[in-house]
């Protein structure tokens, strides 16, 4: 059986792209995947024809880039934002993690495909992630866990399907969503900025129930 293809897309500030990039091709290799990780947002304009089964992106586009270790490139063009939205409702799969929803000068485009965009967030803290009451396939079997993380916080969509919250100062931030797009899917962990997380065993299980979900209309 030919291994299914993810694209990964990488770039901006602030965060270990290489890192996340070696971690994710760890976890979803011994599940039938291959992972290309690229800086080259330049990719999107061929996802017709390349045919990805999925393109994820930890990327950070920040408005105040990292002078000493900013990589690739500071913004998503319109031109590739509209060729990932072309492919995407169109029947793709797009996975967004974490600084994905920090778009800086990228197209606003690439806030409605992701259904939010980043605002700010406190420094580093530990806090718990809940489930909401809704059963769905991508957080099946997850219960409430505890992070050492940024906590994000974002203006968001009102048609998303808010699967696992936190609090901060008694307000509720949704965390992890998904949606649809046309024919397509989308899903979003605003958790990833420390190796530690990638590590978790719950965040892991979440990771491969998030594309599990994200591929499975299109296997049935």
């Amino acid at each position: 059986m030919e291994p299914k293809r993810a694209l990964l897309l990488l770039g901006g500030s602030w965060h270990d792209f290489d890192g996340f990039a070696a971690w994710l091709t760890d976890l979803l290799t011994p599940h039938g995947w291959q992972v290309e990780a690229t800086y080259d947002l330049d990719r999107l304009l061929t996802l017709e024809e390349d045919k990805p089964d999925l393109v994820i992106s930890y990327t950070c586009f920040s408005s105040n880039p990292d002078p000493q270790n900013a990589r690739g490139k500071s913004r998503m063009k319109n031109k590739q934002v509209k060729s990932l939205a072309n492919w995407l409702r169109s029947g793709g799969a797009f996975y967004g993690v974490h600084s994905a929803t920090v778009m800086g000068e990228s197209a606003p485009l690439l806030g409605k495909l992701l259904g939010g965009r980043f605002l700010h967030h406190p420094p580093v803290f530990t806090y718990k992630v809940y489930p909401m009451f809704e059963e769905h396939d991508f957080t099946q079997k997850i219960g409430a866990f505890e992070v050492t993380e940024e906590f994000y916080i974002q203006h968001y969509d009102n048609n998303l399907d808010v699967l696992m919250v936190g609090i901060l100062d008694e307000v509720v931030h949704p965390l992890v969503w998904c949606k649809h797009e046309g024919l397509g899917r989308v899903a979003y962990n605003a958790l990833g900025h420390l190796p530690e997380v990638w590590q978790h065993p719950t965040y892991q299980q979440l990771t491969l129930q998030a594309v599990n979900w994200l591929l499975a209309w299109i296997q049935e």
